[in-house]
């Protein structure tokens, strides 16, 4: 019988899935260090729409990174 039906994530899956996790954090971290050097610094061409586009692409980011952990989680248990 063939596994192709079974839930249970590869090896294969696992990696990538590990590796796309690592990736986001590294994106969330860079992100919120460059945003946090903008508030710090303040240059005048800064305006509050580019405050509120970034923190919008950041919280994006943190939520994708936590459903991606979950879906980790998940995976880890069934297999």
């Amino acid at each position: 019988m063939s596994d192709s039906g079974s839930k249970e994530p590869s090896g294969d899956q696992r990696e990538q899935s590990d590796a796309f996790q690592r990736r986001l954090a590294y994106g969330v971290e860079a992100l919120q260090e460059l945003l946090n050097l903008l508030e710090q610094y303040a240059p005048t061409w800064y305006t509050e729409e580019h405050h509120r586009r970034a923190s919008r692409a950041l919280r994006g980011l943190e939520e994708a990174r936590q459903l991606a952990k979950g879906r980790a989680a998940r995976s880890q248990k069934a297999g």
